[in-house]
């Protein structure tokens, strides 16, 4: 039965459709089978038993009134009355012929067949018997005809209708057999086409019941799935027990259900990882700060150094302003000291020849 779960979903609609489609085939062919066994008693009723009655009713008629034709002749004695009769008997003899040949196409049981067979003995027979009795009425010989009327050709007259009565009877039992089977083959039929009716809707429901539980219930196991999933509920054990649509379904939602415990505990690990290094980043944070405050106070300490060193850059460029006043008085006493010594100095030199002279003058 595995193979039936493992179909996909279409192909188990399409085998339950088939199986009461097979079911509902196989029981219009036997109702058409016995519908047809009906047909066929009802057909061999009206085209073979009663037909057949009724030229055999025929048949004795025609052979009564021949009968009494012959009587007639017999007492006729007159030449134009008696080829009259013989005229009438001869219009009911072919009667009797056309009736009998439309029997003997009927003719179909074995007994019968012997008994047919029998009475066209009988009739050649009676009809040998009944032309003797003609001549010897046309002759005057009425005596002999009347013993010949009631001795040979009567007995023959009478084995030729108790054959006709056995093929009557023959034909009556054939009839009320044929019916009687119709009888049956309805009764038969009708309790064969209820039952498998019953089987029909049995096995369709239990096809039914089937297909809806084989599709339904592992659908409503995935909804159940895919809402704990939903939910965050990773827990769920999913087994696939078919190949068909639902089984793939199954199928992917452990697939899915896997990869999503496998992401979480990717993030979850990811999480951890994070965890630490906020941690170490937090101690860094702290440790940075403590940083930070020492240069804040070092930049503080710099920035008051800036402020004396730039205080006394301030003072040292006034000094050097009034070193370079200063400078440049020096200088313009200097020049002026040059100036004085140069004067000095060409005193001197002007002094000097005539310090020579006087040497020379006065020694």
């Amino acid at each position: 039965m595995q193979w039936f779960y493992d179909l996909r979903i279409g192909k188990k609609l399409i085998v339950a459709f088939g199986v009461v489609t097979a079911l509902t085939c196989c029981m219009g062919l036997f109702s058409l089978s016995q519908l047809a066994k009906v047909n066929q008693s009802s057909t061999d009723i009206a085209t073979n038993w009663m037909p057949a009655v009724r030229y055999l009713g025929q048949m004795q008629a025609s052979l009564s009134r021949y009968r009494i034709s012959e009587a007639t002749h017999i007492l006729l004695t007159e030449e134009a009355e008696m080829s009259g009769t013989d005229k009438s008997m001869a219009t009911r003899l072919e009667t009797l012929r056309k009736q009998q040949a439309s029997y003997a196409a009927l003719v179909s049981e074995p007994e019968e067949k012997r008994i047919y067979a029998e009475l066209q003995k009988t009739l050649g027979d009676y009809m040998a018997a009944s032309g003797k009795l003609a001549a010897l009425s046309r002759e005057g010989k009425k005596d002999e005809a009347r013993e010949l009327f009631r001795g040979g050709s009567n007995k023959l007259f009478r084995q030729a209708n108790e054959q006709l009565d056995a093929l009557v009877k023959i034909n009556d039992d054939g009839s009320a057999t044929a019916d009687q089977s119709a009888t049956d083959t309805y009764s038969m039929s009708r309790k064969m086409i209820l039952g498998t009716l019953a089987l029909l809707i049995v096995v369709s429901m239990v096809l039914a019941t089937a297909v809806a539980r084989i599709v339904a219930g592992p659908l409503q196991e995935a909804v159940g799935i895919a809402r704990r999933v939903a939910e965050g509920d990773l827990t769920g054990h999913i087994v696939s027990q078919s190949k068909d649509e639902t089984g793939q379904l199954m199928h992917s939602l452990k697939a899915m259900n896997d990869s999503l415990l496998r992401v979480v505990g990717e993030v979850r690990g990811g999480t951890d990882t994070i965890a630490t290094a906020s941690a170490e980043i937090a101690s860094g944070n702290l440790d940075l700060s403590a940083r930070t405050e020492g240069q804040a106070s070092s930049l503080e300490q710099t920035a008051s150094a800036m402020e004396e060193l730039t205080s006394t850059v301030k003072q040292n460029a006034d000094n050097a302003r009034q070193a370079n006043q200063l400078a440049q008085s020096a200088s313009g006493t200097a020049a002026d000291g040059g100036k004085v010594v140069g004067e000095v100095i060409a005193t001197m030199d002007s002094i000097a020849p005539r310090r020579a002279r006087s040497s020379t003058l006065f020694p």
